[in-house]
């Protein structure tokens, strides 16, 4: 198996267009961060590791792992109130390889994100802002340097980054700055901007002011084209991955050309969406569709609602454009956004479930 890209689209061993469907299992981003043991799928609410012939039995075609960069680095973190965990890296980097393996044997594509972060020894047991100097860069340098043999594999630098002030108090619901755009694709060599985290282990959390380093997508780029991999990376937006305008304002370069956009979508959340403002986001996404594929790396919708306003146009959006998904997610964990009902049957969830699943049946 082989992923690449050429021009605005995913592409094959042989060149041939792919677009890529499929679904999020969550999980090894927060497991053994929670649990303190070597349960890496403690969070997950699946039995171990997923039975990844069930999501190739909806005939998706890829699936996105989101990860931790203080399990992947076995970094001893402190949380609040100053408890500390010695994470276990070599066992947390095998559990990811197998689990690679596992994917890849049921015909899957894959992606690994970047889920959690966090600078210093603060652990990364909640989402934070983007990525840092301490941790990140040598997270995705070890990453590549595993994964650069499996074509099949690409790489989300970062999950749903928030470029904002720390004054205003942590995770921002807007983009904030002028020069936000610039500190997405380079970094900040000052640490104003946020960079708030810390939490006991599977407890409370709580924000704290800390200034950090932050690093860019170029930085991580470097990092990983520095390894010799080649595999596809994949840059999402400000905002929660609503926000793609630094694509266009402050390009980055790769040296191999295999970039791919990321973009969010969920009901009520996202300015930029394909059903309340769908000309907007084709005049943000069109510049970059010309030379760059695109792929919704989440969408979400609400369990046991009709998914027709929000969720059913989108897909019928991504499907005009050419666009690729991975749907959030495969989890039994009840509530929102959740694509299957337990572990056992595997039984689609009324309203998200049932429509992913039968608009992945339907494309076979």
């Amino acid at each position: 198996m082989s992923i690449s890209t050429q021009g605005g689209h995913f592409v094959d061993v042989h060149g041939t267009t792919v677009q890529l469907r499929g679904v999020n299992v969550s999980g090894l981003e927060s497991g053994i961060v929670f649990s303190g043991g070597t349960n890496y799928w403690a969070s997950s609410s699946l039995p171990g590791r997923p039975d990844f012939t069930k999501i190739a039995a909806w005939k998706a075609n890829v699936v996105r792992l989101p990860l931790n960069e203080d399990s992947w680095l076995g970094l001893t973190v402190t949380g609040i109130p100053g408890n500390v965990i010695s994470l276990n890296g070599p066992g947390y980097q095998a559990e990811v390889k197998a689990t690679v393996a596992a994917a890849n044997a049921a015909g899957l594509y894959v992606i690994l994100d970047l889920h959690w972060t966090a600078p210093s020894n603060f652990a990364a047991n909640t989402q934070n802002p983007f990525m840092n100097a301490d941790n990140s860069i040598n997270f995705w340098t070890s990453v590549a340097t595993a994964f650069q043999g499996n074509p099949a594999v690409m790489f989300e630098v970062f999950n749903e980054p928030v470029v904002c002030p720390a004054s205003q108090g942590g995770l921002c619901a807007s983009p904030a700055g002028s020069d936000s755009n610039a500190l997405l694709a380079n970094g900040g060599p000052q640490n104003y901007y946020i960079g708030l985290s810390n939490g006991t282990f599977g407890g409370s959390m709580q924000r704290v002011a800390y200034t950090y380093n932050i690093v860019g997508y170029q930085q991580a780029i470097n990092a990983i084209r520095g390894t010799g991999a080649l595999n596809v990376i994949v840059c999402g937006g400000n905002n929660y991955d609503d926000d793609l305008s630094w694509w266009t304002s402050n390009p980055v370069t790769d040296p191999a050309n295999h970039l791919a956009a990321a973009i969010h979508h969920y009901p009520g959340e996202y300015p930029n969406n394909a059903v309340t403002n769908p000309t907007g986001i084709n005049a943000m996404i069109d510049p970059i569709h010309a030379n760059h594929p695109v792929i919704m790396t989440e969408l979400g919708d609400e369990v046991g609602i009709n998914p027709a306003p929000f969720a059913t146009p989108v897909l019928a959006w991504l499907d005009l454009h050419g666009y690729s998904v991975t749907a959030w997610t495969w989890n039994p964990w009840g509530g929102e956004n959740t694509l299957i009902q337990n572990a056992t049957s595997y039984t689609p969830t009324p309203g998200l479930g049932q429509t992913v699943h039968d608009w992945l049946i339907n494309h076979q």
